[in-house]
C-alpha cells in the first residue's frame, strides 16, 4: 500500500539517515538534473521556486564530478506550447523557444547530454 494523505491530518515524515559519503560504480550510475529551467530558478522566472537557487552550486559540484569520471548525465526540461492545457492550472512557464525554458546557464548540458523534453508536471509517472 502506497502513501497516503489525509485532508486535514499532519503528515509526519521520519528521519532520513545522512550519509557524508557515498560511493557508486561510475559505469551503471546516471545524474538526473530535473527542471532546473530560468522560469524556475532564477528570481525573475515566471513560476520560481524560492529554494532551487540555493542548490546550484552543489549540482555544479556533483555534475563535475560526474563528468571527471565519465557518469552519464540527463536532464529533464520541462516544456510546454503557448496554448498549453497546463495554464489551467498553473501560470504560463517554460515556453517552448523562451529564456525561461532553458535550462540554467550555470548547469548548462554538455552536447553528450541527454535532455528529456517532457510536457507534464511530473517526469517520472506512468510506468511501474
Amino acid at each position: 500500500m502506497g502513501l497516503q494523505f489525509i485532508p486535514g491530518e499532519t503528515v509526519q515524515v521520519p528521519d532520513i539517515p545522512f550519509e557524508d559519503g557515498l560511493q557508486l560504480p561510475a559505469q551503471g550510475t546516471a545524474i538526473i538534473v530535473v527542471d532546473m529551467q530560468n522560469d524556475f530558478v532564477k528570481s525573475d522566472g515566471a513560476l520560481v521556486v524560492p529554494a532551487a537557487s540555493e542548490t546550484v552550486p552543489r549540482i555544479q559540484r556533483l555534475l563535475e564530478l560526474a563528468r571527471a569520471h565519465n557518469v552519464h548525465i540527463a536532464y529533464t526540461q520541462d516544456t510546454h506550447l503557448e496554448d498549453d492545457m497546463e495554464w489551467e492550472n498553473w501560470p504560463s512557464h517554460v515556453q517552448v523557444g523562451t529564456w525561461g525554458w532553458e535550462i540554467i546557464e550555470e548547469l548548462e548540458p554538455h552536447p553528450e547530454d541527454l535532455i528529456c523534453r517532457k510536457n507534464r508536471y511530473d517526469g517520472f509517472y506512468g510506468r511501474k
